[in-house]
């Protein structure tokens, strides 16, 4: 794998399809430098799920969920000082439960009203891990049916003034757990899920639902009280692999937007269903950055072509299209938005299967820094400002299960 330095040499602009495509090029204009690599290397390369990053009470602090094999036995959800990487206390998954699959993607909430926040983290042992975010000790286990694959949703989705803890198992059972811990309600889809479901006011009607879609095609809305709400077809094969959502038009719902491993990228009104438009690529689409771009608002989409794509989230019109790697890849994951740069605006962050991390504009598809490191990446980056300086800095968990903390300089 080779570092790559890309931005625009040459623009070509398709009048009649109004798409700009940047191509392969030479000197970006910053540089992403790297403060610190973690020392959670479990000795195996097939780490695929995001890190979880947080103040919390002051403490700045990442939540690496580790995962291996029964062989190497170094499954765990490990807390990590921000500043300096240092562990700080770690959850061993038992080696009976250790698998690739081990500890999913974590989430930092107060599950239980009382002020302080929890790490949330579904795992093998069919259960959401729930442990205090800064000394560790475990508050409760909240049952699944099979282990957790997606990040779960801490929200008030039934407006009673008490949050609750929404899971989603891999086999698309949902389950929606009260402060104390009991289970409120369950529904079971019996279909494998792998996109985090969209919790929100999708259709304005000013009740929060849950948009679950899973691997056989469909897409189905709960009410806050577990009620089916409608249930819809994106048509046999069109598995999906990331869910995001956002106010994409002039009407007062949420769209959420489906990835798929076909290459689909589809918007869907989020009050009926419906499908308002499709964006096709290779294979293995991914989404999770929206942002307005001149006072439109702008999906953001990669593929495992290497491919990074910005769609006018009105109409499914491609503003621009680049590359951000043209090495032979399984997947990409998916673009990420923040302000890296401190300058008050978004930037996209997006990290390629080789080992390459790269900011561009938004705006343009302009690159604006890159940095490699000889390791695959399998789950997107994650930002957040831990060091109260006004600018995001980068989180990237690699497929050996280190994370490293990368600043932007321009």
């Amino acid at each position: 794998m080779r570092t790559r330095t890309l931005v625009a040499l040459t623009v070509l602009v398709v009048g009649l399809l109004g798409v700009v495509y940047v191509g392969l090029a030479g000197e970006s204009t910053g540089t992403l430098e790297p403060a610190w690599t973690s020392e959670t290397d479990p000795g195996t390369a097939g780490n695929h799920h995001e890190p979880a990053v947080a103040v919390v009470d002051g403490e700045p602090m990442v939540f690496a969920p580790v995962s291996s094999t029964q062989d190497a036995d170094e499954c765990a959800l490990v807390a990590l000082d921000a500043t300096d990487g240092d562990e700080r206390w770690r959850y061993e998954v038992p080696q009976r439960n250790c698998t690739i699959h081990a500890v999913a993607d974590p989430a930092v909430a107060d599950t239980d009203g009382d002020g302080d926040r929890e790490v949330l983290a579904p795992t093998t042992e069919d259960e959401v891990l729930v442990a205090g975010a800064t000394e560790g000790g475990i508050e409760t286990r909240l049952p699944l049916t099979d282990y957790g694959y997606t990040r779960p949703t801490v929200a008030d989705i039934d407006d009673d003034g008490a949050v609750e803890t929404v899971a989603v198992d891999v086999l698309g059972s949902v389950r929606v757990f009260a402060a104390d811990g009991s289970l409120e309600w369950r529904a079971d889809r019996e279909a494998y899920v792998w996109a985090t479901p969209v919790v929100d006011d999708v259709d304005a009607d000013g009740r929060t639902e849950i948009v679950v879609a899973d691997r056989r095609g469909y897409v189905t809305a709960f009410g806050p009280d577990g009620s089916l709400l409608w249930n819809r077809s994106r048509g046999a094969g069109l598995v999906a692999t990331w869910m995001t959502s956002g106010d994409l038009d002039d009407d007062p719902a949420l769209e959420y937007v489906v990835a798929s491993s076909d290459g689909t990228t589809v918007a869907y009104d989020g009050r009926t269903g419906e499908r308002e438009w499709r964006h096709d690529a290779s294979s293995l689409s991914a989404v999770n950055a929206v942002l307005p771009v001149d006072g439109r608002p702008t999906v953001f989409a990669t593929a495992a072509d290497g491919s990074l794509v910005a769609i006018d989230g009105a109409d499914g019109s491609v503003r621009w299209e680049t590359t951000v790697t043209d090495e032979s890849i399984q997947m990409m994951p998916p673009p990420i938005a923040g302000d890296v740069d401190g300058d008050g605006d978004g930037e996209l962050v997006v990290a390629a299967n080789d080992g390459t991390v790269a900011v561009y504009d938004p705006a343009t598809g302009e690159l604006l820094a890159t940095h490699s490191r000889a390791v695959g990446i399998l789950s997107h980056p994650v930002l957040a400002d831990t060091d109260d300086d006004g600018v995001d800095e980068i989180y990237v968990m690699y497929a050996d299960g280190r994370i490293q903390r990368l600043s932007y300089e321009n």
